[in-house]
């Protein structure tokens, strides 16, 4: 029973980090209103890929020697700036008005099928952006590190070491997966569409803006 409270408690602080806005949050919305559900979802599957590498990052103990180390640190943290401001420039230089009519077509079952935005970023680019934007978090390192051990002890068996890293990518995974398909249901998606591309410079501005508030934190 202990093991479960134990549990339960990591994975809700985990929710709780999940759910709180922050270049995570931007980039999901920004890849599922304007390339689709799919891009969304896979923009999902790269931000939990990412946890993931924090997760093996503390359970290795690398993230104890890169949160200690202010060089080790410091390179993290600008190069997470500089991707953010480079995606939420090419956001704003990027954007265009569109039309609603564009992305109703090819709706089936449900899923809406933008065919020239989804042409526009690849599956395998859009896990790669979720991913290398929470892998470049320096913030999660030690967000992790100060989370994990509370929970995890030199006792702690490698399985539930397992049990807490997996219930962490899930959380992530799931989560922005869910945040892309209610952005992305057709009659949410029909009343973004007219501002579709204030959308997209808004979250490329707040991405801008991420960048430069990780950059100018200590």
């Amino acid at each position: 029973m202990d093991i479960l409270l134990k549990w339960a408690l990591m994975a809700s602080v985990q929710l709780a980090a999940t759910m709180s806005p922050g270049p995570a949050f931007v980039v999901c919305v920004r890849n599922a209103l304007t390339h689709g559900r799919a891009v969304g979802v896979f923009t999902a599957l790269g931000l939990a890929l990412g946890v993931g590498a924090h997760v093996l990052f503390v359970l290795l103990g690398i993230a104890l020697i890169i949160s200690q180390s202010v060089f080790l640190f410091n390179l993290i943290k600008y190069m997470g700036a500089a991707y953010l401001c480079y995606i939420g420039v090419k956001s704003i230089l990027f954007s265009k008005k569109r039309d609603a009519s564009d992305d109703m077509q090819g709706e089936q079952a449900g899923i809406t099928a933008v065919k020239s935005n989804v042409k526009s970023m690849r599956f395998d680019k859009a896990v790669l952006n979720g991913f290398l934007t929470n892998l470049l978090n320096p913030k999660a390192v030690v967000f992790f590190t100060a989370v994990f051990t509370q929970f995890i002890g030199p006792d702690t068996s490698h399985i539930v070491h397992v049990v807490y890293g997996m219930t962490s990518v899930i959380i992530e995974f799931l989560w922005f997966s869910g945040v892309s398909i209610v952005l992305t249901n057709a009659r949410v998606k029909r009343k973004f569409m007219a501002v579709m591309h204030w959308v997209e410079r808004t979250c490329g501005g707040l991405m801008v803006g991420l960048g430069v508030k990780l950059a100018l934190s200590k």
